[in-house]
């Protein structure tokens, strides 16, 4: 008894703990960093860009809604990348612009603010090629 009392609490704290952990809406399973969200997209001509999310919420609530909206958050993604330019996304400030829209939509959708919902995105890669 005190045995399956023990299982079931351990269960409970691992689960507990990945609502808290820094996110990238899916996990790898092996119980490492979280996998990043990766898109790859035409630039027009014969640029394409492809970069990986990782999201930072700060709540663990939050993190459960970025899960739950996924493919929403996705979706808007994709028509965000629609209106990029090139050369905008190869400097600093394209790429830090990009984040701060992100962040803008992804709390959007989840109905939170910068203080509650996402308050960080990192890119893990980002290729202009």
């Amino acid at each position: 008894m005190i045995m399956r009392i023990h299982k079931v609490l351990l269960a409970l704290g691992v689960i507990l703990l990945s609502l808290g952990c820094p996110m990238a809406i899916a996990s790898d399973g092996g119980g490492g960093a979280p996998e990043p969200m990766v898109f790859t997209f035409n630039l027009g001509g014969n640029a394409y860009v492809q970069f990986g999310l990782i999201f930072e919420t700060g709540t663990p609530e939050a993190m459960h809604e970025l899960m739950a909206y996924k493919p929403k958050i996705q979706h808007e993604i994709i028509l965000l990348m629609s209106g990029q330019d090139e050369g905008r996304l190869r400097t600093l400030e394209g790429k830090k612009k990009l984040v701060e829209e992100i962040i803008d939509l992804s709390n959007h959708i989840i109905h939170e603010d910068r203080k509650t919902g996402v308050k960080e995105v990192l890119f893990t890669k980002f290729l202009i090629q």
